[in-house]
């Protein structure tokens, strides 16, 4: 839900940046993406999916970019060590089916999206300092990403 709402801050009429609020949305959809992934993949185990309730973010106002982006990148790190020890658990009980598939489903990408959050606090750390660098770094994401 946090992703979401990152979206749905940026999209809001007094802040108009749509380019953060479409990779904000994009996010959000791959980690519903991964959850269908994991669901799918225990119904084929032959085990059960327990839905649970989803914590609120501690906060709907992104307005700081910077404090995004670094909540961004601790998200990232917090999914890729929960993936890591549902893979040491796997591994623990020889399931290399299950370890190949935390694996190539979920932690390689989750390296490459770490490295694309910190390129991106790279590019703002850069653009922060000019004037225009909010509105140069949205238009950038705009190009990528559809809100």
């Amino acid at each position: 839900h946090t992703y979401l709402s990152m979206s749905y801050f940026f999209a809001r009429s007094g802040v108009g940046l749509m380019g953060f609020s479409g990779l904000y949305r994009s996010m959000s959809q791959e980690e519903q993406s991964h959850a269908d992934a994991l669901a799918k993949y225990l119904l084929k185990r032959n085990g059960a999916v327990e839905l649970n309730t989803i914590k609120k973010p501690a906060t709907c106002s992104w307005a700081n970019i910077g404090t995004t982006l670094n909540e961004t990148v601790r998200l990232e790190n917090c999914v890729s060590e929960s993936l890591s020890t549902l893979y040491r658990l796997a591994e623990k009980h020889n399931d290399v089916v299950t370890t190949d598939f935390i694996v190539t489903e979920f932690l390689n990408e989750q390296i490459e999206s770490i490295r694309e959050v910190n390129l991106l606090i790279a590019r703002w750390r850069t653009l922060e300092k000019t004037p225009n660098g909010v509105y140069l770094l949205n238009r950038e994401l705009e190009h990528k990403f559809k809100a």
